[in-house]
């Protein structure tokens, strides 16, 4: 039995309406295509917390597995924090330091 055939576009809808039903689903997570609303998108991109990828490829390889893409897109994803995302400030702030002794003022406290 042949699977359907749907567009790119289409594919990303599939993608993002069985998304909520992974176990690992958090909320702001989704998938777009880029570049976005071409006809021959190179890849695609997931967005959301640390996670999203697995939960994205998972995903992918069900409805992958229900229909072919055509034109198809390759198999290539790329991951995008959420702008309001909390990972995306730690990722831009220098790191702590661990070699220094603790200044003289946290001494006296302890």
């Amino acid at each position: 039995m042949e699977k359907p055939v749907v567009s790119p576009a289409r594919f990303v809808e599939l993608l993002n309406a069985r998304l909520p039903a992974h176990p690992l689903y958090r909320e702001g997570m989704h998938v777009y295509a880029v570049p976005r609303h071409a006809e021959h998108p190179r890849s695609l991109v997931c967005v959301g917390p640390c996670g999203t990828i697995g939960v994205c490829t998972a995903i992918e390889e069900i409805v992958r597995g229900e229909c072919e893409v055509e034109p198809d897109i390759p198999r290539e994803w790329r991951h995008a924090l959420p702008p309001s995302s909390p990972h995306q400030h730690r990722a831009t702030e220098p790191a702590l330091r661990h070699d220094h002794a603790p200044a003289a003022s946290s001494l006296a406290r302890l």
